[in-house]
This record gives structure tokens, sequence and C-alpha cells, in this order.
């Protein structure tokens, strides 16, 4: 079992504690959770451009660029070989 499937069973098991439920039915706890959330999600987003700039300034290949340039060289490889049969 991973690390995610395990996490998800232990909130499961703390959810079915009725000392969770009657704390997640505090108006403040949920603001407190929902405000920890954005938070993480805007140092993720944060983070992410961080890294976009250091990539970007360093002149490296992102991987969705790598990506990108292996599909289009298999393209150009299958189509050498299409007109390689074509013309044999």
């Amino acid at each position: 079992m991973d690390f995610k499937q395990q996490l998800m069973n232990q909130a499961f098991k703390m959810l079915q504690d009725p000392r969770i439920s009657k704390a997640l039915q505090n108006p403040r706890v949920m603001q407190g959770i929902m405000s920890a959330v954005q938070i993480s999600a805007k140092v993720q987003e944060n983070l992410d451009a961080s890294v976009k700039r250091v990539v970007h300034g360093l002149n490296l290949a992102t991987s969705e660029e790598v990506h990108e340039l292996r599909r289009t060289v298999e393209r150009l490889e299958n189509e050498l070989e299409d007109q390689r049969r074509s013309d044999g």
C-alpha cells in the first residue's frame, strides 16, 4: 500500500471519531482548514513560477518541451519511413 492510500485510510478512520466530527462542524475549524489549503495552493503556485523562471533563465528545456520534441522527432521519423517506402 502506498503512502497516499495509507494517508487516506487514516483520514477516514479519523473522520469516524465523534470528536473529529464535532470539531469539523465548528466554522472556525473549517475556516482554518480552508485557509491552510489556500496557503498550500499559493505556495505551490509560487514555487512552480519560481522554478519556471529559473529554468528559463538557465535556458534549460522543460519536461514538456522534451516530450514535445520527442513526439516531433517520432512523427518526422515516421514521415521519412513512409517517404522511403513510397520511393522504393
